[in-house]
């Protein structure tokens, strides 16, 4: 049991029929997970590789009671040395697809938004120069509209899919 009343054995193992063995982890340092080195350790670390993983996640951890924390590239992102009591669900460690078709690139949200910038310039792609520097995922990026040098993702983007809180997947324009 951990601190917070929730048996992390038996939800571990849960998680684990769900995304992998080797997908869930316990006790698993932060500082490893965040861009400025800090961190105690999450309870229960888990990396899905898609969206419906991330869905059948999420559902655990609410039937369970547990408190879970979204996390793409911990960019900015501060965690106390005491660590985060309840499940981190990783999805830069897992979700990080690309596919291209014409001129449109679609990106998993675990996808690094350099890296989505750097495959725009090398087939030619124009609209998100902008994002070269922004140390964060294409996820987080959608998410906070994440913008410099006068560019944005509301600029470039089209749609994207997402996971309401109520468990519902829905494609959204931009």
């Amino acid at each position: 049991m951990s601190e917070s009343g929730y048996d992390l054995e038996s939800l571990a193992w849960r998680l684990r029929s769900i995304v992998g063995e080797e997908n869930v982890r316990t006790d698993e340092p932060m500082s490893e997970h965040t861009t400025f080195k800090v961190g105690g350790p999450a309870d229960i670390y888990v990396i899905p590789d898609d969206a419906d993983e991330v869905h059948e996640v999420l559902e655990e951890c609410k039937s369970a009671g547990i408190p879970y924390f979204i996390l793409g590239y911990g960019s900015d992102l501060l965690v106390s040395d005491a660590g985060y009591c309840g499940a981190i669900v990783a999805i830069a460690d897992g979700m990080s697809g690309v596919t291209v078709e014409d001129n449109e690139i679609t990106c998993q949200a675990g996808v690094g938004l350099k890296e989505a910038s750097e495959m725009a310039c090398e087939l030619d792609l124009t609209g998100l120069e902008f994002a070269c520097g922004i140390p964060g995922s294409v996820g987080g990026a959608v998410f906070m509209n994440a913008g410099a040098y006068g560019g944005e993702i509301a600029h470039v983007l089209v749609s994207c899919k997402v996971l309401t809180p109520q468990g519902q997947v829905k494609t959204l324009d931009v």
